[in-house]
């Protein structure tokens, strides 16, 4: 009789011996697939008249070129989802839409759906409509401020910060060395011999920007003082040039600088990435709803998991007003599905911590305050339901929830109540009352625990085993609803239930 472990040993190389057979398989496969998307594409551009100079392609690995007398198309490795870069042969005029090596800028991220590059015809047509575009100088271009792309230098890995420039321009800034971040110190000149740390800056402005600057000589000759900044280049006594230009209403900055491209030698202009800090900038990515939300106020009473998830995205929409209400302290254990995710803040009250958070978000631009006093008086409930913040309910706890539904009632208030039920499987935002007489959403069906209860040393009850993605995605339910009462565009009349299985 064979030993039961060899032949379980035997049995567990064939099966993966299979398994790698079948992978090789589908690998060999998908290679095939590969080539013959880029085959097909080759002969296309074949028929319509460019000929194949030179094809190093093996398997799915792509590097074939072709050319006719106006243009030279490079099938680039990660083809076909990768586009194809294509140079023109003939002289063009310097423009916009051409990438810092010369190839020209076909498609942009946002053309990449449906690869358009594949079909030749179309690939060729865009071709056509560059130069089209080109020759009439780029009519009804959009205000991209993407100068850094056109600037033929080699790039640095620091980053830049910036604010509003208009008190700096053209004169010397202080900048200081944060790890791999430079940002303003202020205003002035750093004296020769005495640093301290700091970094000499200096701002200018290139006003509107027609063209983009070839190279490093072109873009100091269109500022104001090419002769003070090439000569503080050399004598080594500038660091960071911070060039604005204006493409329209929209202003950009570039930030360039000064190294060696090697130890020991002469400094050499290097391109920095960099970004502003500033609050318009912080507003861009707020929704179309921030400048409505600026004057509103919301009262959460309720900062664990869910309504410290609520806060923030109350936040990070631009609400000008938020208010944070908790007695409960916070524990370590809390940040795994918490907001606040430091442990520096345990022993404090959720309020106090959430508030701490927000305030040195940089994308904050509530007033916010906080409370830690336990929610039970009538009195109280009426007096924030009469008030003109919109209350937010995320306690879980049925007792506080009764308590605003019934004087919601009494008093023809509404408020928005939220909670994650059935170990996150029940997500529900409800509006109470409903708007326009609606009946409201149907109670939670509770459905038998899938998880056996765990405790926590001090925590006199089970600790939920909702996972961290429910009470987040509760969070972003609860605060589209909230922002729609907001700006009188609500979703819905009660609310939403979600059922997850």
């Amino acid at each position: 009789m064979a030993d039961p472990e060899t032949t379980t040993t035997d049995a567990g190389t064939d099966d993966g011996a299979a398994t790698s057979d079948a992978a090789d398989a589908a690998l060999a496969r998908w290679c095939e697939f590969v080539a013959a998307r880029r085959e097909a594409f080759l002969n296309g551009l074949v028929q319509r008249g460019l000929r194949l100079v030179e094809d190093r392609s093996d398997g799915p690995t792509s590097n074939a070129t072709l050319r006719n007398p106006r243009i030279t198309v490079t099938i680039v490795d990660g083809f076909p989802y990768t586009p194809p870069k294509v140079r023109a042969n003939e002289f063009v005029t310097r423009s916009w839409h051409r990438e810092s090596d010369g190839h020209l800028c076909l498609y942009a991220p946002h053309d990449h759906n449906g690869q358009p590059w594949l079909d030749p015809a179309k690939f060729m047509a865009r071709v056509d409509e560059w130069f089209s575009k080109n020759d009439a100088d780029w009519p009804d271009d959009p205000p991209a401020l993407d100068l850094e792309a056109y600037m033929n230098l080699p790039v640095e890995g620091r980053f830049v910060l910036y604010h509003d420039l208009s008190e700096h321009l053209d004169s010397y800034i202080q900048m200081r060395l944060d790890r791999n971040l430079i940002h303003i110190d202020s205003a002035g000149h750093v004296p020769k011999k005495s640093r301290k740390g700091l970094l000499s800056g200096y701002v200018t402005d290139i006003g509107d920007v027609d063209t983009p600057p070839a190279d490093w000589n072109d873009l100091v000759a269109s500022t104001s003082a090419p002769t003070k900044i090439r000569t503080a280049m050399q004598r080594d006594r500038l660091d960071v040039l911070l060039v604005q230009y204006h493409r329209g209403t929209h202003t950009g900055v570039l930030a360039i600088t000064f190294k060696p491209t090697e130890p020991g030698g002469p400094p050499r202009p290097h391109l920095a990435f960099s970004g502003a800090t500033d609050d318009a900038a912080m507003r861009l990515r707020s929704g179309a709803t921030a400048n409505s939300l600026e004057d509103k106020h919301v009262y959460i009473v309720g900062v664990g998991a869910l309504g410290s998830h609520i806060a923030d995205g109350l936040s990070r929409a631009g609400i000008g007003h938020l208010t944070v209400r908790d007695h409960d302290i916070y524990k370590p254990g809390n940040a795994t599905r918490h907001l606040v995710t430091t442990t520096a803040l345990a022993g404090t009250f959720k309020a106090t911590a959430v508030k701490a958070v927000l305030d040195t978000r940089p994308y904050n631009r509530a007033n916010v305050t906080s409370s830690i006093d336990p929610l039970t008086s009538p009195v109280e409930a009426a007096t924030l339901l009469l008030s003109d913040a919109l209350l937010v309910d995320a306690t879980a706890d049925d007792s506080v929830t009764c308590l605003f539904e019934e004087a919601a009632t009494e008093l023809g208030r509404r408020f928005v109540t939220t909670c994650v039920q059935n170990e996150g499987r029940t997500l529900r935002v409800d509006i109470v009352p409903p708007l326009d007489g609606a009946a409201p959403q149907p109670a939670t069906t509770l459905q038998p625990p899938r998880a056996p209860e765990v405790f926590e040393a001090g925590c006199g009850v089970p600790i939920s085993p909702t996972a961290p993605h429910a009470v987040t995605e509760a969070a972003a339910i609860a605060v589209r609803h909230i922002i729609g009462l907001l700006t009188d565009r609500p979703l819905d009349t009660a609310g939403e239930l979600r059922e997850l299985p």
